[in-house]
Parts: C-alpha cells; structure tokens; sequence
C-alpha cells in the first residue's frame, strides 16, 4: 500500500511541475520584441546636432503622427541641455542614430588608418558615450556618405543598419533614384539603406524638391516600397543646411494623406 501511495503521490508532484512548467515558457514577456507590420513607408532622418531646432518642432511632428530619427556626431561635446533634448526626441517616439564620433568620412580615414583604428577612433566612443546617457543607437549614418562595401560588414556587426546617401543628376526625377527606395520583404536583408537630401526643399536653391519629394513618397506608397530622405537643421535660416518648418510640414500633412506611415530605424525590421 506504501510504495502505491507513494508512486501514486510522485506522478501527482511530476505533472503538476510539467505543467507549471509550460505556463513559465507560453507567457509573454515585457523583453519581447515588437513587430511593426509595415506595408510601404517613409523614412526622414536629420543629422548633426541641431537639437534645440529638432526639439522645437516635437508639436509639429506630433500634429502629423510623424516619427523621424536623429544621427547625432560629437556627442562627447554635447551639454547636459542638449542630451536632455536628445532624451526629449526619445520620449516623443523619435529614435536617436550615431553620426560618428567626430563626424570623420570613413573611407578616408579606413585608407589613411585601417579598420580597426577608424573603429576605435571614430566608432566605438560614440557608442559607448550615447550607450551611457541611455541613447543607445540601433543605426549609423555615413558622414558625407562616405562608405563602401567592407566598412558596412564591419558596422553592421554593431548596427542593424545603416544610411549612405545618392544625389541627383541634373533632369533625373527623385522617383528614378532607385537605390533610395527598398521593397518591404527586403529591409531586414538592407544593411545599408540609401537616402537622398531634402534641404532647402521649396527654395529658390531646390523650387522644385517638393514636389519630387511627394512624388517619390507616392511612388513607395504604390510599389510597397520604404523611401528614405536625410535633412539637418530645420529652421527658415539655416545656421548649415536646413529644411524650412514649413516645407517640412507640407511634406508630413502629403505623407499623412497618402496614408504614408513614417518610419524610425528602430522601426526597421
């Protein structure tokens, strides 16, 4: 009778702990990855610090649902002010890029200094620094689009992607630059994503850039395409390159009426 009892009682132990078990493995988690099911889109990006002028335009971006990302350069020179701006953006759903340490052109300095100085140099303190003040970018953005094949293998051991830049021929429309549009399937296969500039966009230096831009957005929107765009300040004057408040509103209000969401990298599959 003893050794039934007692058989009888490890059974019972045995299948309560498979199943307790089983209910530890099926529930979710709060560390759990979020899918963002994307269907076509647009990516803006803004670089170097600007960040006063960024932060000014979070109620602009959030009257269109927009979210943008930022590639910061020279973080280490960056006041306690300007990381709590950069922390603001964060906070708002924008997500935070590195733009290098000191915005150094990497295939030059690779040629002059070797991989594995241009790492150490111009990589490495970035990340750690933005890493530190809870800014850790998922991104990296080529200064001056200076890139070729061997750096991206390199930098996508530490990012999941990347941007590099194109520009346009004199007559070429912004839909025909096929290398700034990626088909959807094939983003998480794109290290290194290419965006073509929208500064001085509805300027007398670019008059007719607002309407390429809404054209390429449409073009995406048809083919199930992400189409990526970089700027840097965002201001009517400048200081640097810039993007009007204005122009860039235009754009947003044309990507929300479309039905065009807006991308982070962070976003990016």
């Amino acid at each position: 009778m003893k050794s039934t009892f007692y058989f009888l009682l490890l059974i019972s132990l045995t299948s309560s702990f498979t199943l307790s078990a089983e209910k530890r493995e099926t529930k979710p988690t709060a560390t759990s990855p979020k899918t963002v099911k994307i269907q076509s889109g647009v990516v803006f990006t803004f670089d170097d610090r600007f960040i006063d002028q960024w932060v000014k335009q979070i109620p602009l971006f959030k009257q269109y649902d927009a979210k943008v990302t930022f590639f910061v350069d020279h973080f280490h020179t960056l006041k306690p002010t300007q990381i709590e701006g950069l922390r603001k953006l964060k906070a708002a759903g924008h997500a935070i890029g590195c733009h290098g340490a000191k915005h150094r052109k990497a295939v030059d300095y690779v040629n002059k200094m070797g991989m594995e100085n241009y790492l150490k140099a111009e990589i490495n303190p970035a990340v750690k620094q933005m890493t530190i003040a809870d800014l850790k970018p998922t991104a990296f953005a080529y200064p001056s689009s200076s890139r070729n094949v061997e750096i991206d293998q390199a930098l996508l051991k530490t990012f999941r992607h990347l941007r590099g830049g194109t520009g346009m021929s004199p007559g070429q429309r912004m839909r025909d630059l096929k290398t700034i549009f990626v088909p959807v399937d094939q983003i998480s296969k794109t290290g290194a994503l290419i965006g073509t500039g929208i500064d001085y966009a509805g300027t007398e230096k670019r008059p007719d850039y607002l309407v390429q831009i809404k054209d390429a957005m449409d073009h995406a929107k048809k083919r199930g395409e992400i189409v990526i765009f970089y700027a840097h300040n965002i201001s009517d004057n400048g200081p640097g390159h810039h993007l009007r408040p204005q122009a860039l509103e235009d754009i947003l209000a044309h990507a929300q009426h479309i039905g065009l969401p807006t991308l982070t990298y962070d976003d990016l599959p």
